[in-house]
């Protein structure tokens, strides 16, 4: 798993914790820390298709029950950092509805940006991270590349690719390469749809195992 950030390390950020009141001593009350919000921005890969069997099947869902963690998504099939989807949605009018809560964002996809140019992609991708820290300013963002199961990568999600990681680590973000790490492609057969495209259950099953580690790097730690 390619975990690429910007910084030495991953901050981990303290959410909830132990308080006080302003009572006597004997008085004070311990308060358990809730669950930490993931928001997971997206287009179809994301939000799933017909290539899979629902929600429950899909990688939010399988990564929530697994870490314990709420979440909700945010996704517009076709949507991308430069390019608009359904209702004319990108990423960055996706990410005007993350909560102020949120304690980890991912944004995963760009292969809808296949056929713009670099530079659009990148400014896209910024203004989009910008955005969700100005949204929820504890929050920590992981940017995922677009996972393409068929080899050879078409050079437009390869230039996504490398627009997105470009954008995202200059903000300080952290980053996971799916493409050098063979999402879709190593493993298991059967994660890909009749469409060529899509993740079927074993796909998401597989986009959950490969997520799962890093989301446990990033979640913030809880007060027991």
């Amino acid at each position: 798993m390619t975990l690429l950030t910007a910084v030495a390390s991953v901050t981990v950020l303290l959410f909830g914790g132990v308080f006080a009141s302003a009572q006597p001593a004997a008085a004070a009350e311990v308060v358990e820390a809730k669950p930490p919000l993931v928001v997971f921005i997206g287009n179809s890969f994301t939000g799933g298709s017909a290539m899979d069997s629902g929600g429950i099947a899909r990688f939010p869902s399988l990564l929530s029950a697994e870490l314990k963690f709420p979440y909700m998504t945010l996704t517009a099939d076709g949507a991308g950092y430069a390019s608009a989807g359904d209702q004319s949605r990108t990423f960055l009018a996706l990410a005007k509805k993350v909560p102020e809560n949120a304690a980890v964002v991912v944004v995963l996809g760009s292969d809808d940006d296949a056929d713009k140019t670099a530079a659009d992609i990148r400014s896209g991708a910024a203004e989009t991270y910008a955005r969700i820290h100005n949204q929820a300013p504890g929050a920590v963002i992981l940017a995922v590349a677009s996972p393409w199961g068929q080899t050879p990568t078409p050079k437009g999600v390869v230039t996504a690719r490398d627009a997105v990681r470009d954008a995202a680590l200059q903000d300080g973000n952290a980053f996971v390469d799916t493409i050098t790490d063979k999402w879709l492609v190593a493993g298991p057969t059967g994660q890909v749809g009749s469409d060529g495209v899509h993740p079927t259950d074993v796909g998401h099953a597989e986009m959950a195992k490969y997520l799962a580690p890093v989301l446990r790097l990033l979640l913030p730690t809880r007060s027991a």
